[in-house]
Protein backbone atom coordinates (compact mmCIF):
# COMPACT_ATOMS: atom_id res chain seq x y z
CA UNK A 1 0.00 0.00 0.00
CA UNK A 2 1.66 3.48 -1.36
CA UNK A 3 1.96 6.25 1.49
CA UNK A 4 -1.03 8.28 -0.69
CA UNK A 5 -3.44 5.33 0.22
CA UNK A 6 -2.24 5.03 3.92
CA UNK A 7 -2.90 8.49 4.44
CA UNK A 8 -6.50 8.46 2.41
CA UNK A 9 -7.69 5.41 4.47
CA UNK A 10 -6.38 7.12 7.56
CA UNK A 11 -7.60 10.11 7.35
CA UNK A 12 -11.52 8.85 6.08
CA UNK A 13 -11.68 6.77 9.44
CA UNK A 14 -11.02 9.60 11.34
CA UNK A 15 -13.79 11.48 9.40
CA UNK A 16 -16.12 8.37 9.89
CA UNK A 17 -15.26 8.40 13.42
CA UNK A 18 -13.89 4.90 13.38
CA UNK A 19 -11.22 3.74 15.83
CA UNK A 20 -7.55 3.06 13.78
CA UNK A 21 -4.40 1.43 14.77
CA UNK A 22 -0.85 0.92 12.98
CA UNK A 23 1.03 -2.70 13.24
CA UNK A 24 -0.90 -4.70 14.81
CA UNK A 25 0.13 -8.21 15.21
CA UNK A 26 -2.08 -11.15 14.10
CA UNK A 27 -1.68 -12.95 16.79
CA UNK A 28 -3.55 -10.66 19.14
CA UNK A 29 -6.71 -10.85 17.06
CA UNK A 30 -6.48 -14.85 16.85
CA UNK A 31 -7.47 -16.97 18.97
CA UNK A 32 -4.38 -19.55 17.83
CA UNK A 33 -2.25 -16.32 18.82
CA UNK A 34 0.31 -16.43 15.52
CA UNK A 35 0.88 -14.09 12.36
CA UNK A 36 2.51 -11.85 11.29
CA UNK A 37 1.80 -7.54 11.80
CA UNK A 38 -0.93 -5.71 9.70
CA UNK A 39 -0.42 -2.86 8.22
CA UNK A 40 -3.45 -0.81 9.57
CA UNK A 41 -6.32 -2.25 11.75
CA UNK A 42 -9.90 -0.65 11.74
CA UNK A 43 -12.74 -1.07 14.13
CA UNK A 44 -15.91 -0.21 12.99
CA UNK A 45 -19.06 -0.05 15.66
CA UNK A 46 -21.66 0.61 13.55
CA UNK A 47 -23.32 -1.19 10.38
CA UNK A 48 -23.01 2.64 8.80
CA UNK A 49 -19.28 2.66 9.27
CA UNK A 50 -18.94 -1.11 8.44
CA UNK A 51 -20.46 -0.25 5.04
CA UNK A 52 -18.58 2.97 4.60
CA UNK A 53 -15.46 1.10 4.88
CA UNK A 54 -15.36 -2.06 3.32
CA UNK A 55 -16.74 0.80 0.30
CA UNK A 56 -13.76 2.85 0.44
CA UNK A 57 -11.53 -0.23 0.52
CA UNK A 58 -12.97 -1.52 -2.54
CA UNK A 59 -12.66 1.93 -4.04
CA UNK A 60 -9.13 2.54 -3.55
CA UNK A 61 -8.05 -1.30 -4.09
CA UNK A 62 -7.11 -1.55 -1.05
CA UNK A 63 -6.19 -5.71 0.20
CA UNK A 64 -8.10 -6.34 3.52
CA UNK A 65 -9.49 -9.02 5.58
CA UNK A 66 -12.88 -9.08 7.82
CA UNK A 67 -12.04 -10.33 11.70
CA UNK A 68 -14.40 -11.26 14.15
CA UNK A 69 -12.93 -12.91 17.19
CA UNK A 70 -10.50 -14.31 14.92
CA UNK A 71 -11.25 -17.82 16.11
CA UNK A 72 -11.18 -19.43 12.65
CA UNK A 73 -8.66 -17.86 11.46
CA UNK A 74 -4.99 -18.78 10.68
CA UNK A 75 -2.36 -15.63 9.63
CA UNK A 76 0.49 -16.13 8.06
CA UNK A 77 3.96 -14.84 9.98
CA UNK A 78 4.40 -12.50 7.00
CA UNK A 79 3.69 -8.73 7.35
CA UNK A 80 -0.06 -7.96 6.04
CA UNK A 81 0.27 -4.94 3.94
CA UNK A 82 -3.54 -4.03 4.23
CA UNK A 83 -6.00 -3.14 6.20
CA UNK A 84 -7.74 -6.00 8.59
CA UNK A 85 -11.36 -4.90 9.35
CA UNK A 86 -11.96 -5.94 13.17
CA UNK A 87 -15.71 -6.27 13.14
CA UNK A 88 -17.51 -4.87 16.32
CA UNK A 89 -20.65 -4.47 15.40
CA UNK A 90 -22.97 -6.13 17.70
CA UNK A 91 -26.65 -6.27 18.70
CA UNK A 92 -29.45 -8.70 18.92
CA UNK A 93 -33.04 -8.22 18.34
CA UNK A 94 -36.02 -10.44 19.11
CA UNK A 95 -39.34 -11.07 17.55
CA UNK A 96 -41.35 -14.22 18.99
CA UNK A 97 -39.26 -17.19 18.07
CA UNK A 98 -37.02 -15.31 15.16
CA UNK A 99 -33.70 -13.68 16.33
CA UNK A 100 -31.75 -11.24 14.50
CA UNK A 101 -28.22 -10.56 15.03
CA UNK A 102 -25.57 -8.07 14.17
CA UNK A 103 -22.24 -10.16 12.55
CA UNK A 104 -19.43 -8.75 15.38
CA UNK A 105 -21.44 -10.25 17.93
CA UNK A 106 -20.19 -12.50 19.80
CA UNK A 107 -21.68 -16.06 19.91
CA UNK A 108 -21.38 -16.53 23.47
CA UNK A 109 -23.74 -13.44 24.14
CA UNK A 110 -25.82 -15.29 21.29
CA UNK A 111 -25.83 -18.20 23.22
CA UNK A 112 -27.12 -16.57 26.59
CA UNK A 113 -29.48 -14.29 25.03
CA UNK A 114 -31.60 -17.47 23.80
CA UNK A 115 -30.93 -19.09 27.37
CA UNK A 116 -32.79 -16.34 28.88
CA UNK A 117 -35.53 -16.21 26.18
CA UNK A 118 -36.04 -20.03 26.39
CA UNK A 119 -35.42 -20.43 22.66
CA UNK A 120 -34.46 -23.68 21.72
CA UNK A 121 -31.85 -24.96 18.61
CA UNK A 122 -28.96 -22.51 19.43
CA UNK A 123 -27.35 -23.85 22.25
CA UNK A 124 -24.05 -24.52 20.55
CA UNK A 125 -23.56 -20.54 20.02
CA UNK A 126 -22.54 -20.47 23.56
CA UNK A 127 -19.83 -23.03 23.22
CA UNK A 128 -18.47 -21.07 20.37
CA UNK A 129 -15.56 -18.22 20.94
CA UNK A 130 -16.84 -16.86 17.65
CA UNK A 131 -18.60 -13.98 16.30
CA UNK A 132 -22.19 -14.01 14.50
CA UNK A 133 -20.44 -13.67 10.96
CA UNK A 134 -17.30 -15.61 11.16
CA UNK A 135 -20.27 -18.75 12.40
CA UNK A 136 -22.00 -18.17 9.32
CA UNK A 137 -19.46 -17.97 7.15
CA UNK A 138 -18.03 -21.20 8.09
CA UNK A 139 -21.13 -22.65 9.15
CA UNK A 140 -19.97 -23.35 12.62
CA UNK A 141 -21.44 -26.06 14.78
CA UNK A 142 -20.95 -28.61 17.50
CA UNK A 143 -23.02 -31.45 19.04
CA UNK A 144 -25.19 -32.03 16.67
CA UNK A 145 -25.93 -28.50 15.78
CA UNK A 146 -25.23 -25.84 12.87
CA UNK A 147 -25.81 -22.61 11.81
CA UNK A 148 -27.58 -24.14 8.66
CA UNK A 149 -30.01 -25.44 10.98
CA UNK A 150 -31.29 -22.27 12.72
CA UNK A 151 -30.86 -19.47 9.96
CA UNK A 152 -33.50 -18.35 7.74
CA UNK A 153 -31.39 -15.50 6.18
CA UNK A 154 -28.45 -13.80 5.56
CA UNK A 155 -28.14 -9.76 5.12
CA UNK A 156 -24.61 -9.45 3.26
CA UNK A 157 -22.74 -6.56 0.85
CA UNK A 158 -22.14 -7.42 -2.07
CA UNK A 159 -20.23 -4.82 -5.06
CA UNK A 160 -21.65 -1.99 -3.02
CA UNK A 161 -25.06 -3.30 -1.96
CA UNK A 162 -26.41 -4.41 0.55
CA UNK A 163 -28.46 -7.54 -0.39
CA UNK A 164 -30.64 -10.10 2.09
CA UNK A 165 -29.97 -13.84 1.13
CA UNK A 166 -31.93 -16.78 1.82
CA UNK A 167 -30.57 -19.61 3.34
CA UNK A 168 -30.65 -21.81 0.04
CA UNK A 169 -28.68 -18.64 -1.73
CA UNK A 170 -25.94 -19.10 1.08
CA UNK A 171 -25.31 -22.71 -0.16
CA UNK A 172 -24.95 -24.27 3.42
CA UNK A 173 -22.61 -26.91 3.58
CA UNK A 174 -20.47 -29.39 6.23
CA UNK A 175 -18.28 -26.36 7.64
CA UNK A 176 -18.85 -23.71 4.65
CA UNK A 177 -20.75 -21.44 2.77
CA UNK A 178 -20.82 -19.44 -0.01
CA UNK A 179 -19.13 -16.74 1.43
CA UNK A 180 -16.26 -18.52 2.85
CA UNK A 181 -13.28 -17.43 1.15
CA UNK A 182 -15.05 -15.36 -0.63
CA UNK A 183 -14.06 -11.66 -0.77
CA UNK A 184 -16.74 -10.40 -2.67
CA UNK A 185 -19.32 -10.74 0.80
CA UNK A 186 -18.98 -8.99 4.18
CA UNK A 187 -21.59 -10.43 6.10
CA UNK A 188 -23.72 -7.72 8.13
CA UNK A 189 -26.46 -9.62 9.94
CA UNK A 190 -28.77 -13.20 10.10
CA UNK A 191 -31.91 -14.19 11.22
CA UNK A 192 -32.48 -17.25 12.87
CA UNK A 193 -35.24 -19.31 13.91
CA UNK A 194 -36.03 -21.03 16.94
CA UNK A 195 -38.61 -23.49 18.82
CA UNK A 196 -39.86 -22.15 21.99
CA UNK A 197 -38.74 -24.18 25.04
CA UNK A 198 -37.83 -22.81 28.91
CA UNK A 199 -35.01 -20.89 30.25
CA UNK A 200 -34.29 -23.81 32.34
CA UNK A 201 -33.91 -26.17 29.14
CA UNK A 202 -31.98 -24.26 27.60
CA UNK A 203 -29.56 -23.52 30.49
CA UNK A 204 -29.07 -26.97 31.02
CA UNK A 205 -27.92 -27.96 27.24
CA UNK A 206 -25.55 -25.31 27.58
CA UNK A 207 -24.01 -26.23 30.90
CA UNK A 208 -23.95 -29.90 29.49
CA UNK A 209 -22.46 -29.09 25.88
CA UNK A 210 -19.65 -26.85 27.96
CA UNK A 211 -19.04 -29.81 30.06
CA UNK A 212 -18.67 -32.30 27.54
CA UNK A 213 -16.30 -29.76 25.91
CA UNK A 214 -14.26 -28.94 28.49
CA UNK A 215 -13.77 -32.89 29.13
CA UNK A 216 -13.26 -33.81 25.35
CA UNK A 217 -11.46 -30.52 24.01
CA UNK A 218 -7.80 -28.81 24.83
CA UNK A 219 -8.87 -25.72 26.32
CA UNK A 220 -6.05 -24.93 28.27
CA UNK A 221 -3.64 -24.41 25.37
CA UNK A 222 -4.60 -21.43 22.31
CA UNK A 223 -6.08 -23.22 18.79
CA UNK A 224 -8.56 -22.37 16.27
CA UNK A 225 -10.83 -25.31 17.44
CA UNK A 226 -10.93 -28.49 14.38
CA UNK A 227 -8.56 -27.46 11.72
CA UNK A 228 -9.81 -30.37 9.05
CA UNK A 229 -13.20 -32.47 8.06
CA UNK A 230 -14.57 -33.97 5.41
CA UNK A 231 -17.91 -34.77 4.12
CA UNK A 232 -17.96 -38.32 4.81
CA UNK A 233 -15.63 -39.40 7.30
CA UNK A 234 -14.64 -38.06 10.70
CA UNK A 235 -10.96 -36.33 10.20
CA UNK A 236 -10.04 -36.30 14.22
CA UNK A 237 -10.75 -40.41 14.72
CA UNK A 238 -9.16 -40.83 11.67
CA UNK A 239 -6.02 -39.01 12.85
CA UNK A 240 -5.78 -40.66 16.25
CA UNK A 241 -5.94 -44.28 14.48
CA UNK A 242 -2.43 -43.26 12.36
CA UNK A 243 -0.96 -42.02 15.35
CA UNK A 244 -0.72 -38.41 14.79
CA UNK A 245 -1.46 -37.28 18.81
CA UNK A 246 1.23 -34.71 19.61
CA UNK A 247 3.06 -34.64 16.27
CA UNK A 248 4.95 -31.61 17.01
CA UNK A 249 6.43 -29.08 14.36
CA UNK A 250 8.21 -26.26 16.48
CA UNK A 251 5.70 -24.95 19.03
CA UNK A 252 2.51 -26.58 17.54
CA UNK A 253 1.20 -29.98 18.15
CA UNK A 254 -1.41 -32.09 17.24
CA UNK A 255 -3.36 -32.00 20.72
CA UNK A 256 -2.96 -35.56 22.93
CA UNK A 257 -6.63 -34.69 24.17
CA UNK A 258 -8.69 -34.44 20.73
CA UNK A 259 -6.74 -35.24 17.52
CA UNK A 260 -9.06 -32.94 15.63
CA UNK A 261 -7.37 -29.71 17.36
CA UNK A 262 -3.64 -28.32 16.70
CA UNK A 263 -2.54 -26.23 19.60
CA UNK A 264 -0.07 -23.49 19.88
CA UNK A 265 1.62 -25.37 22.91
CA UNK A 266 3.84 -21.87 23.56
CA UNK A 267 5.19 -19.30 21.03
CA UNK A 268 3.91 -21.43 17.77
CA UNK A 269 4.51 -19.59 14.35
CA UNK A 270 1.77 -19.53 11.96
CA UNK A 271 4.36 -22.01 9.56
CA UNK A 272 5.11 -24.40 12.58
CA UNK A 273 1.01 -25.03 12.48
CA UNK A 274 1.14 -24.53 8.91
CA UNK A 275 2.95 -27.44 9.00
CA UNK A 276 1.24 -29.47 11.11
CA UNK A 277 -2.23 -29.21 8.89
CA UNK A 278 0.12 -30.06 6.32
CA UNK A 279 1.54 -33.44 7.56
CA UNK A 280 -2.11 -34.83 8.55
CA UNK A 281 -3.45 -33.56 5.46
CA UNK A 282 -0.73 -35.81 3.60
CA UNK A 283 -1.15 -38.80 6.38
CA UNK A 284 -4.60 -39.13 5.45
CA UNK A 285 -4.29 -38.88 1.74
CA UNK A 286 -1.87 -41.42 1.77
CA UNK A 287 -3.31 -43.70 4.63
CA UNK A 288 -7.37 -43.46 3.62
CA UNK A 289 -7.24 -41.86 0.39
CA UNK A 290 -8.94 -39.29 1.51
CA UNK A 291 -8.48 -35.19 1.02
CA UNK A 292 -9.37 -33.43 4.41
CA UNK A 293 -11.03 -29.88 3.67
CA UNK A 294 -9.13 -26.89 5.08
CA UNK A 295 -11.74 -25.61 8.64
CA UNK A 296 -9.39 -22.77 9.64
CA UNK A 297 -9.56 -19.40 7.06
CA UNK A 298 -5.97 -18.49 5.19
CA UNK A 299 -5.18 -15.38 5.04
CA UNK A 300 -1.41 -13.75 3.62
CA UNK A 301 -0.39 -17.26 2.89
CA UNK A 302 1.45 -17.47 -1.06
CA UNK A 303 -0.59 -19.19 -3.75
CA UNK A 304 1.20 -21.87 -3.68
CA UNK A 305 1.02 -22.45 -0.10
CA UNK A 306 -2.75 -22.08 0.35
CA UNK A 307 -2.95 -24.26 -2.83
CA UNK A 308 -1.23 -26.97 -1.32
CA UNK A 309 -3.52 -26.65 1.85
CA UNK A 310 -6.91 -26.40 -0.39
CA UNK A 311 -6.60 -28.25 -3.24
CA UNK A 312 -5.22 -31.67 -2.75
Amino acid sequence: MNKTVEKTVLSKMKKYLITTCRNVPFAELTTLGVGGTINIAVYPDTVCKLVKTIRLLNKLNVRYCVVGKGSNILASDEFYDGVAVVNKVSKITVRGRKVTALSGTSTVTLGKFLADKGLDGGEFFACLPASVGGAVICNAGCFGQDVASAVTSVKVLHKGRIRTLSAKKCKFSKRNSLFKNNGEYTVISAKFRFKKSTKKYVSDRIAEMRSKKAQTQPLNYRSAGSVLYHDRATVSKLTDQVGLKGFTVGRAQVSTKHAGFVVNIDKATSQDIYLVIKHIKDTLNQTYGISPKVEVCLINFTQEQYDILTKR
